[in-house]
């Protein structure tokens, strides 16, 4: 059975993560590469982007519940998840997009239909663009509590 590679948007909140699980849950046995991706412009200093390095700002803005869901997630889809990679997406345009789409052999894309992504400073809502690749379209429809804790929201991902 062919492998699959997907993208899913992450705003590093446990609560993103239901796209993943639920995605991951939609597969029989098909065996899933996962990328998900934060979108954040460069700072604009010579000197911080003299020094960027996009593996430092990622371990930056993992937390440790963020790290922990995933996880959980890895252990609940043992077997037909074989990797989950976390990469920066800096550019808001379809001809970039396209282009990481293809680089990166992504087959299909997830999206949250409800859940609102919450960007750090200099990120921005990458859902527009993504809505636009020239790759299928998922749109999955969860409910979330803003009101829970990180903690309530990993203990969530059980469920």
């Amino acid at each position: 059975m062919a492998t699959k590679t997907i993208l899913i948007p992450t705003d590093f909140c446990v609560a993103s993560l239901n796209t993943l699980k639920l995605a991951l849950a939609s597969y029989i046995d098909q065996p899933t590469r996962v990328v998900l991706i934060y979108a954040e412009y460069p700072d604009n200093s010579i000197t911080e982007l003299l020094f960027y390095s996009a593996e430092n700002r990622i371990k930056a803005l993992v937390t440790n519940e963020f790290k922990e869901a995933l996880e959980i997630i890895k252990n609940r889809f043992e077997g037909k998840l074989l990797d989950i990679s976390i990469e920066l997406l800096t550019m808001n345009t379809n001809g970039y997009l396209n282009n990481y789409v293809d680089a990166n052999k992504i087959n299909e894309i997830y999206l949250p239909k409800t859940y609102q992504l919450k960007p750090a400073k200099n990120g921005f809502n990458p859902l527009p663009i993504l809505k636009k690749a020239k790759v299928p379209v998922t749109e999955i429809n969860w409910g979330t509590d803003y009101k829970q804790s990180e903690q309530e929201q990993l203990i969530a991902l059980f469920i």
